[in-house]
């Protein structure tokens, strides 16, 4: 293992010490250390590499792209169009409109914003401790202790709900929705920054059914969940929901490049229909508009949501070996017999993750199952 270089640390901040690990290359499913030494990489950035590193199709497109290196918002730019639509065409109702943004936190607050647009409301509700970015609205929605002991109190028009008893987890969000005072309520359809936690279907059923009585928006958000994580396109498509407004960023471009979008049913984008009132300086940047078309297309042309699909009920057998797995597709998570798991598994060269008592697997979506196996028997020897 590598120790940081000082210089590094002196110019380079962190909130805290990195893995030991200095990554000079990747391939598939795997990331290659200073060293040589290959690690399985169960990880792929928390749901970012969803078609595993340096697929050659999606290199081309990139090394191949001679449009401009930049381009204005306030410009024509037909390969914006091309997108949006390629993005609205994959949702189920093919109903939407496409707000374009850098990365999740981004899209995430293009989402506040129309919501409280819309209906004019200021609250919103969402799960305790979940995750939905860095911004100050995104953190204000979750209400982690330590962020509120540093940054102050966040407002109280931010209230929260516990993903645990469900029934009564459920009673809580409709009698807080049938306020009528709640811009929107957000939630991931499978909620994996508490550890993979998967919401019974009677708990959308009944919030997402007040909501339609209130005008309170549902924001689903698939930042980390779409593009076949689920083993659908969407995690929302296992509920049969129909959200309001859509984030999504990470397997939008599977790591190959920087970008975000916010996808609103027609009549909310309407709300945002005011001069400023949204501007993104890199939103969509013309390299990352090719990346992601890219990457769409590689996920169709080799069925990765298919694959996504099977590869997970496959896993989740193999894991039901020897713990109590929870997830869809290859969102996948379980608890922890120990603490050091993650530790312990990176020294055998496998990189999972541990939150809160919890294991977190987040394979790409063509693993092999050969590397399934290989996996298994290491979580097996160290959980």
């Amino acid at each position: 293992m590598n120790k940081i270089n000082a210089k590094t640390k002196e110019f380079l901040f962190r909130d805290s010490p990195p893995h030991p690990l200095e990554i000079i290359n990747s391939k598939g499913s795997y990331l290659v250390e200073k060293n040589g030494k290959k690690y399985l990489d169960f990880m792929m950035g928390w749901c970012v590499g969803n078609v595993g590193w340096k697929r050659e199709d999606i290199l081309k497109s990139i090394k191949k792209f001679k449009g401009p290196e930049y381009v204005s918002p306030t410009y024509i730019y037909r390969r914006w169009e091309h997108l949006a639509e390629k993005i609205v065409n994959i949702l189920p109702k093919r109903n939407g409109t496409c707000f374009r943004a850098t990365g999740g936190t981004e899209a995430n607050e293009i989402a506040l914003k129309m919501s409280r647009a819309y209906n004019k409301r200021k609250k919103f509700l969402a799960f305790k401790e979940a995750y939905h970015g860095q911004s100050i609205a995104c953190l204000s929605l979750v209400k982690i202790p330590q962020h509120e002991a540093h940054f102050g109190k966040f407002s109280k028009d931010y209230i929260q709900i516990y993903a645990k008893d469900w029934r009564k987890t459920t009673e809580e969000a409709e009698n807080l929705i049938k306020k009528r005072d709640i811009s929107a309520f957000i939630s991931e359809p499978i909620i994996c920054n508490l550890g993979v936690i998967v919401p019974p279907q009677d708990f959308f059923d009944a919030v997402i059914e007040a909501c339609k009585e209130t005008d309170t928006l549902f924001i689903c958000d698939e930042v980390a969940t779409g593009f076949g994580r689920t083993g659908k396109w969407f995690g929302f498509e296992h509920y049969g929901l129909e959200p309001d407004i859509i984030t999504i960023a990470k397997g939008f471009s599977s790591g190959y490049a920087a970008i975000g979008a916010t996808i609103a049913k027609p009549n909310i984008a309407e709300s945002m229909r005011f001069e400023f009132s949204n501007y993104s300086t890199f939103g969509w940047h013309p390299l990352s508009v090719e990346a992601a078309i890219s990457n769409i297309d590689y996920i169709r042309k080799e069925n990765l949501v298919d694959r996504a699909n099977e590869n997970g009920k496959y896993l989740i057998k193999r894991l039901s070996e020897f713990c109590e797995p929870e997830g869809k597709g290859l969102c996948i998570g379980f608890d922890e017999k120990r603490e050091g798991t993650e530790t312990r598994c990176l020294k055998d060269g496998l990189i999972i993750s541990s939150l809160e008592g919890r294991v977190v697997l987040f394979p790409p979506l063509n693993v092999l199952k050969t590397e399934i196996d290989k996996a298994v028997e290491i979580i097996r020897r160290n959980i």
